[in-house]
């Protein structure tokens, strides 16, 4: 196995970091949290302010459609989370594994 680099352990370092940190940030919303019109709001009120003051049989069928769209918008939401959270290691992955195991790191000169 090659050598790594100082740099190379910095950037993963760097990347566990923003790891850490940005699971700890994005954590506590990950659960309920949706992004409607880029503000970022709760499942429960979303369903809420999508019907209104709707009432009777067009409320039932108002508040299935609403669960339908705010659990789409949250999939949604958590894909963007973990994608943000873990890009940084595939981007050092995409990078330095390549440097690593490149043919101009074979150390072999052609006579």
């Amino acid at each position: 196995m090659p050598a790594t680099s100082p740099i190379s352990r910095y950037l993963a370092l760097l990347a566990v970091a923003w790891m850490i940190v940005m699971t700890g940030r994005l954590y506590p919303q990950f659960k309920d949290a949706v992004r409607v019109d880029g503000h970022v709001t709760t499942v429960d009120d979303f369903i809420a302010r999508s019907c209104g003051e709707r009432i009777g049989l067009d409320a039932v069928k108002c508040l299935a459609a609403a669960r339908i769209d705010a659990q789409r918008l949250l999939r949604r939401e958590q894909r963007d989370s973990i994608l943000l959270i873990i890009a940084p290691i595939f981007g050092y992955l995409a990078l330095a594994v390549p440097a690593a195991y490149g043919p101009w790191r074979r150390g072999t000169a052609e006579s």
